[in-house]
């Protein structure tokens, strides 16, 4: 059993049980409460109940089926074995079922005795126990016979009485039995009483049979009962066969003064096509049937009609043909694959068993349970043909035509083999009526098949116009009071079906078609087939005929237009508006055949209505030429052949067309689509900013994995079809009846509703929008063509999605031509105002231009910058002047022209841009990327118009926001100012480059960058005017100086408790000296990295003036320590220091290079000393010491300009190394000031070299050397010379330390010299100053003598 359910996809729908040795006799009855269903099962041997939960208590997708089990079956409760109790030899061969309100179950199983089986089952749950009688009508001699003689001496068979069919129904507060007997007698059992209460012998409403014959045995009646309609009594349906006729008789079983009667309410007489079964609803009698040919029939029979009727035919899908025939320009693969799987012509299940049965190696149990691909099952169809191919193709080649012929077997092979299960699967069974909804459907052997009302065109076409009458048009308003015209069309009708029976070869039905595919125009496939068609004398004087039945053909013929056109004129109607309805409405209304069956149930309708329509108008159209070539023969006037060439004949061949787009649409596969090429549809959406696409975020995607071959209006309706239909026929009046008979009342609107929503003659652009969102580019494509030469209706828009359609299939230029032409409708096609642009502008050229910024963004999605260029230049030369949106172009053309590396059109883009603010984007943007390309000659040449106070101001941002480690902006910068002469503002930016350098980079290459930004920005300013060649550097200070360095100081608050200010910028002049003594630092620390590459140098801040020059020393950089140390005017000291500290160590050493031991040291000391401009003093033969000295020799007589403080500090650290001084030093420094040499000597004990000192002093005072003591005169002490004077103090030191040590004979002796010495010069200072004083009197007399004189 499978449930199956037009509004919801059920899961678990399916299951089986198996009745071991019991088949099912009878119908199967199902039966609803408010809780539960239940079904009801008789066997030849059994009777089941089986209960499953109602559907309202279960999710909407989840079946009642899906908790199914056996274990509920074999509840004994729900089944009970039907035994024989008399002991009677009976076989049961039919069966009815009942369900009472309290649940309980009645059977009644019928044999072949004439005896009814009658089996209750109490409710679920109850205490009560089962029943089983046996109800049987006899005379006393007719059970004495039974009892006493043995069955094989009565040679009884089936009893007269025997019930053929039999139904169980309650009326009146009991439950009968009706059963149709064998002997043509209707029986009427009551369940309560158990037994027979009514017997009415049918042949009386059969006079002729009667009279005919007495006795005449059924062969095969029936009986169907339908519920009367609002309280009237149910109906009885008797079919009475007999052998030669047959006949339905109904009846209404009425309760009469307390007895049972039937009454007669009509004979209907059959079909003469042999009944396979039959049904009954309130208002028909259907019949399926067989004819001769063994084809099936369906027909019906119009019970409350009030005019005199006949049986209906049904028009039944008809069977596909046995043999195909491949047209000549077609390939056999092609066309078969496209017959083969055509939706709705072979299930995927018929597919599949063919191709086991061809293939015999498929392996089954791939699929399992679960539904087949139909992909995985066209694909395996190709491989398997096309490997069956290889292997009868032999080694040697084959011909064209004998491969062509290969290829045509082995494909009609397959069909052959599809066409055969595909007859077994569409064998009828029985017909199923459901009297609440209307549903009329057929249970074939492996499917269910619906049968649907048909709209007018399609009665008209598919009945005998014989049949139908003025009255049919009931349905059309616009012909409901023209009676001549509705004649006049069924007269129009005749000739119809005269040319599509009698005239239209296959050949020439597939010719149309073909013609219509490759665009050829109707009116030129008409009147090739005019014609052809006139080529038989017959046709023109039937035409002639049947012509002359139409009264006024152009009215007739433009009438039958009207209701043929889905629009009906009007295509600006079927926009659906956007009404707020009743959300119970919407409710009810949401899930109408929202199931995959309820989806191709619809698609299948329109696909027929399609069809019937296009034959219609394929004939109608030739009809058309042949009256106007027949002219007055067929009594057509010359005015109305006018008519037909100039309106009738254009408006047919519109239509033609349209349906035709609409039958490929119909039958056309969608495309299976991958996850990521949805995802990337739906990110071009993002672009468009079009967030209402239809179903542009459905769930729902095709994928390899669907089971069933859907169309594309399948796929529409899975998509926004159900909830627009839903939508509109929520807003009618279908739903207000009660009951609803949801099937005859709905489904005709509903298909037609789906019909005019994909009618291409429509404002309405919905179709080809959710073919888009579904990615369906190659059938969109093929929609475009199709409508593309006759349809003016959203023509732009086509081309739009057309565009969309080249983009995603890699033709970008193809795509760039429709966009470009689709221009033209965005001012008036609704897909285009509304939906894509969304704009409430009215000015056609600013439509355009929001059209082109929309297309834009779609090209840059597959980053076509070329044609976004030409986008931009198109949208710029047709806006407005003062369109907001000319920025934003400019802005895309300067975008793209930089990605393509078109730097000159991207600065004129930029330049050009009226928006100064998108310009300054611009600039950014262009300053950023060439920077990244290193393109930086054409970003510092370009001449920035009014824009190089923003350029600078842009890239002194990025210089100071970005990492100096990844880019560098100041070059840029500096290149920038130096380019355009400024060289002062190109000397700010490199010192300001060079601090962030000494801030943020550290290391051996950070300092070699800031002696580098140091030497531009000097000679920057160099190149300045002297008055201007300074800077301004920031410098952080605060209006209240606070140490911040002051412990235990808060560092937002002062002593007092007063917040401190926020620091404030003020400008710092830099001039060049400073820089100069800056850079001077830099290169010094640099150059002792070069000469001894320690970590320790490159890490932490910048070294002071006074830590550099140590490090110079210690590293033997002294021409560069004597230049910091002047640059900065710092004491001299350390660096002599330094220097004799030295010449000591490399004095020491000498004594072992000079023996050749310590060959190292000397290296590592020439080494030192080869930094320093030495001169020529070194020669082959001088050593690192003498090296040394000399350069300290040379400092000293350098840098010693006043003072002797470099020479007292080379002195003191010479002594403090007892290291001897050299004569050089001693005689210069006793030129400059020996008394602090005799001092120095004093305090380093060197007693010896103190006296020979004093000596010679004293010596030179007397005149003797005075010149090797800086004296001015050579005769210190003559009476002429100026004063002298001696260092007394240290003297006396002197002497005083000598006499102290009295047991050296050297120092003793050294005393007596210095006390001789001293006594000499004391003698000749007397005499000297004596004279002095005598000199001095004699002039004071000589003035004084003067005076008085």
């Amino acid at each position: 059993m499978t449930e199956v359910s037009l509004d919801s996809d059920l899961h678990g729908n399916c299951v089986r049980f198996k009745f071991q040795d019991a088949p099912l006799v009878g119908d199967v009855s199902i039966h609803e409460t408010g809780q539960e269903v239940f079904i009801l099962i008789s066997t030849l041997c059994s009777v089941h109940r089986l209960c499953f939960n109602h559907p309202n208590k279960l999710m909407r997708s989840i079946s009642i089926f899906a908790d199914a089990s056996s274990k509920a079956v074999r509840n004994p409760a729900n089944y009970h074995p039907v035994t024989n109790s008399t002991g009677a030899i009976y076989q049961i061969h039919t069966a009815s079922s009942w369900l009472q309100t309290n649940q309980e179950a009645i059977f009644a199983l019928a044999t072949n005795t004439g005896s009814i089986i009658f089996v209750r089952i109490p409710p679920p749950g109850s205490q009560g126990e089962k029943v089983q009688h046996e109800l049987k009508q006899s005379s006393i001699m007719q059970r004495l016979w039974t009892g006493l003689v043995p069955t094989l001496m009565r040679g009884e068979g089936e009893a007269t009485d025997m019930a053929s069919s039999l139904c169980i129904y309650p009326m009146n507060h009991d439950l009968f039995v009706f059963t149709v007997c064998k002997d043509s007698k209707i029986r009427m059992w009551s369940c309560q009483s158990e037994e027979c209460i009514m017997a009415c012998d049918l042949l009386d409403f059969c006079p002729g049979i009667k009279q005919q014959q007495e006795t005449i045995l059924g062969q095969g009646h029936q009986l169907r009962i339908c519920p009367g309609s609002y309280g009237s009594p149910p109906v009885l349906a008797v079919y009475l066969r007999f052998s030669y006729r047959s006949q339905f008789s109904l009846f209404n079983p009425v309760l009469e003064d307390g007895i049972y009667q039937l009454k007669h309410l009509m004979n209907i007489f059959t079909p003469q096509e042999d009944l396979l079964d039959f049904g009954l609803s309130y208002d028909q009698l259907w019949a399926l049937c067989t004819n001769q040919n063994g084809e099936t029939i369906a027909k019906y029979f119009q019970l409350d009609s009030n005019r005199d009727v006949k049986w209906s035919e049904s028009h039944l899908v008809g069977t596909e043909p046995i043999d195909l025939v491949v047209p000549l320009h077609r390939e056999p693969r092609e066309f078969y694959q496209e017959y083969i799987f055509q939706p709705g012509r072979f299930s995927v299940q018929t597919i599949a068993k063919a191709l086991s049965v061809y293939k015999r190696s498929l392996d089954m149990t791939q699929t399992g349970d679960l539904p087949m691909s139909a992909q995985y099952i066209k694909e395996e169809v190709i491989e398997s043909i096309e490997n069956e191919i290889q292997q009868t193709i032999p080694d040697g080649e084959l011909s064209e035509e004998d491969l062509y012929n290969v290829h045509q077997y082995q494909w009609a092979k397959f069909y052959s083999t599809c066409f055969q299960f595909h007859e077994v699967c569409m064998k009828p069974l029985g017909i199923f009526i459901d009297k609440n909804t209307g549903m009329v459907a057929l249970i074939r052997k492996s499917q269910l098949s619906f049968l649907r009302p048909c709209d007018i065109i399609e009665h008209l076409y598919l009945c005998d116009p014989e049949l139908s009458c003025p009255e049919d048009f009931a349905s059309e308003e616009t012909l409901t009071d023209e009676p001549i015209l509705c004649r006049g069309i069924l007269a129009l009708f005749k000739c119809l079906r005269l040319l599509s029976e009698d005239y239209l070869s296959m050949d020439m039905i597939q010719a149309v078609e073909l013609d219509l595919f490759y665009l050829i125009k109707p009116d030129e496939i008409a009147h090739q087939l005019a014609d052809e068609l006139l080529t038989h004398s017959s046709l023109s004087e039937q035409l002639e005929i049947y012509i002359q039945n139409v009264t006024d053909i152009p009215n007739v013929m433009d009438a039958l237009l009207k209701i043929t056109d889905l629009a009906r004129g009007l295509p600006e109607g079927l926009i659906v508006p956007e009404i707020g309805l009743d959300p119970e409405r919407q409710l009810v209304i949401s899930n109408l055949f929202a199931s995959s069956v309820g989806r191709t149930l619809l698609a299948t309708s329109v696909n027929q209505m399609v069809t019937t329509r296009f034959q219609m108008l394929r004939d109608l159209f030739i009809v058309e030429v042949l009256a106007t070539r027949l002219g007055t023969q067929a009594g057509i006037t010359k005015e109305e052949s006018q008519e037909i060439t100039s309106n009738i004949l254009p408006k047919t061949g519109f239509l033609l067309q349209a349906y035709y787009a609409m039958m490929w649409m119909a039958n056309t596969v969608p495309s299976p689509i991958q996850g990521t090429t949805l995802e990337f549809n739906l990110r071009q959406l993002d672009a468009l900013e079009i967030s209402d696409y239809p179903q542009a975020t459905t769930t729902s995607t095709i994928s390899q994995n669907e089971s069933q071959l859907s169309s594309l209006i399948e796929l529409f309706l899975d998509g926004p079809g159900s909830s627009q239909i839903h939508n509109i026929l929520a807003q009618k009046n279908f739903l207000d009846d009660d009951p609803c008979a949801l099937w005859s009342t709905l489904l005709k609107p509903s298909f037609m509703i789906l019909s005019q929503l994909v009618w291409p003659i429509s404002v309405s652009f919905l179709f080809p929008e959710f073919l888009l969102t579904k990615c369906q580019y190659m059938q969109l494509q093929e929609y475009v063509r199709l409508l593309d030469t006759w349809c003016e209706w959203n023509r732009s828009s086509r081309k739009f999605v057309l565009g969309q359609c080249y983009l995603n299939c890699n033709e970008p230029y193809k795509a760039l031509d429709c966009f470009l032409a689709a221009v033209d409708g965005v001012g008036n096609e609704h897909f285009l105002v509304n939906t894509l642009l969304q704009a409430g502008e009215d000015s056609p050229r600013k439509l355009q231009v929001l059209y082109y910024l929309k297309v834009i963004r779609l090209f840059e999605e597959f980053s076509l910058l070329d044609l976004i260029i030409t986008l931009a230049t198109t949208a710029i030369d047709i806006a407005d002047k003062d369109d907001i949106n000319i920025p934003s172009l400019w802005s895309q053309m300067f975008k793209h022209h930089l990605e393509l590396g078109h730097n000159d059109e991207a600065y004129r883009a930029m330049i050009s841009n009226p928006d100064p603010i998108r310009k300054k984007d611009c600039l950014h943007q262009l300053l950023v990327v060439l920077c990244e390309r290193n393109q930086l000659k054409a970003l510092v040449e370009f001449p920035y118009t009014n824009l190089q106070d923003d350029i600078v101001s842009i890239m002194e941002f990025r210089a100071r926001s970005v990492d100096l480690t990844t880019h560098n902006y100041y070059d840029l910068l500096y290149a920038f100012h130096i380019f355009r002469g400024n060289y002062k503002k190109a000397g700010s930016v490199m010192y300001e480059h060079s601090m962030r350098l000494r801030q943020e980079v550290p290391g051996l290459v950070g300092i070699q960058k800031q002696a580098k930004c140091y030497l531009a920005a000097l000679n920057a300013l160099r190149l300045v005017n002297p008055n201007y060649a300074w800077i301004v550097r920031p410098k952080s200070v605060s209006k209240r100086q606070v140490p911040d360095d002051t412990p235990e100081v808060s560092p937002k608050r002062l002593n007092d408790g007063e917040t401190k200010l926020e620091s404030q910028t003020e400008p710092e002049v830099v001039e060049l000296a400073e820089i100069e003594r800056e850079y001077l630092l830099v290169d010094a620390r640099l150059r002792l990295l070069q000469k001894q590459p320690n970590p320790s140098h490159t890490a932490g801040p910048t070294l002071s003036a006074s830590e550099t020059v140590g490090l110079l020393v210690k590293a033997g950089q002294l021409d560069i320590a004597f230049r910091v140390s002047n640059a900065f005017k710092a004491p001299l000291t350390p660096v002599f220091e330094g220097l004799a500290l030295k010449c000591v160590n490399f004095s020491q050493h000498c004594n072992l290079f000079i023996m050749g031991k310590d060959e190292d040291f000397a290296s590592d000391a020439w080494l030192w000393l080869s930094d320093n401009d030495v001169g020529n003093s070194a020669t082959s033969n001088t050593s690192p010491a003498d090296q040394a000295w000399f350069l300290l020799q040379k400092y000293l007589s350098q840098y010693e300009q006043k003072g002797s403080q470099y020479h007292r500090c080379v002195t003191i650290r010479l002594m403090s190394h007892d290291f001897p001084l050299p004569s050089w030093l001693t005689a210069s420094y006793k030129r400059l000031n020996a008394p602090e040499l005799l001092k120095l000597y004093i305090d380093y004990d060197c007693l010896q070299e103190a006296g020979h000192m004093v000596l010679e002093y004293i010596d030179a005072v007397m005149g003797k050397g005075a010149e090797y003591y800086g004296l001015a005169c050579m005769d210190p002490l003559s009476f002429s010379s100026s004063a002298v004077w001696l260092p007394y103090t240290s003297i006396d030191r002197l002497m005083f330390a000598l006499k102290s040590i009295n047991s050296d004979i050297m120092y003793e002796k050294l005393h007596q010299d210095l006390t001789e010495k001293l006594d000499e010069y004391f003698r000749i200072l007397e005499s000297v100053s004596k004279d002095k004083i005598d000199a001095a009197r004699r002039t004071m007399h000589l003035n004084n003598y003067n005076l008085c004189r």
